[in-house]
């Protein structure tokens, strides 16, 4: 073992002291998981490294997850491994998303972008309104598409039989993305339950060592009480001392 180092009491591996961490710094809950599988209590004074206290952490957690929600998912059991070793589970589903696109869906978006927005719906009114014009007074005698304007009913008959599945294309994507985004937001308060969970684990620990601490320094007060009132009967007794008969 090189010089400095210490040795994990769980995998008895040597390792570096900051790499490791104190029995006594560690939750009741885990440190009983560490002992169970040491089969043997953990002193005060023990280092475990940080590998098996994440390790050991995860197994808890998926354990308690196990025991609340019965089997897990793959998904819940890949939550419970980042909660223990403090990774993040959210990601910008945007920028993945958009990267994720092809060429033939971004065009669709595109499509469906345009086609619901104010501008296409007044210049498509408009258009319309052109080409009746058109049509129907400047060539009246010439007029490519005379009234009841059979062309323009089978070019709007095409137009809407083309955009109708071009829309549901892009309508399947933002589905897509909503799947998405609902899948990290179950990730995000899985992970986010089971950190509270830790932390008032925590807090009650923190509360108990404190209160048993706080114990300590009330019996200590009170026997200094006890020897004070001894230390001053006695100085009463030895400053009045009983009067002999005459």
């Amino acid at each position: 073992m090189s010089s400095g180092n210490v040795v994990c009491c769980l995998c008895q591996k040597s390792t570096r002291p900051h790499g490791t961490m104190v029995a006594r710094a560690l939750g009741p809950s885990l440190r009983a998981a560490i002992d169970k599988k040491r089969k043997t209590p953990l002193l005060d004074d023990d280092r475990v490294c940080r590998e098996c206290v994440l390790e050991t952490r995860s197994e808890m957690i998926v354990d308690a997850l196990a025991a609340q929600r019965g089997a897990l998912s793959a998904v819940e059991k890949e939550v419970a491994e980042k909660a223990a070793s403090h990774e993040a589970v959210a990601s910008h589903l945007e920028s993945e998303f958009a990267g994720q696109a092809t060429r033939g869906q971004r065009l669709a978006d595109s499509v469906a972008r345009i086609g619901g927005s104010w501008g296409f719906v007044v210049s498509f009114i408009a258009c319309l309104i052109v080409w009746m014009i058109v049509n129907a007074v400047a060539l009246r005698r010439e007029a490519f598409d005379p009234y009841p304007f059979i062309l323009l009913n089978l070019v709007l008959s095409c137009l809407a039989a083309l955009q109708a599945p071009i829309i549901m294309m892009s309508q399947n994507r933002a589905s897509a993305r909503d799947r998405m985004q609902a899948d990290q937001d179950f990730r995000v308060n899985l992970k986010a339950e089971i950190e509270i969970a830790g932390l008032h684990e925590k807090v009650d620990f923190l509360l108990h060592e404190q209160f048993q601490g706080l114990l300590a320094v009330q019996q200590a007060q009170l026997e200094m009480m006890n020897e004070l009132g001894e230390q001053l009967r006695t100085t009463r007794r030895s400053s009045n001392p009983p009067s002999s008969p005459e």
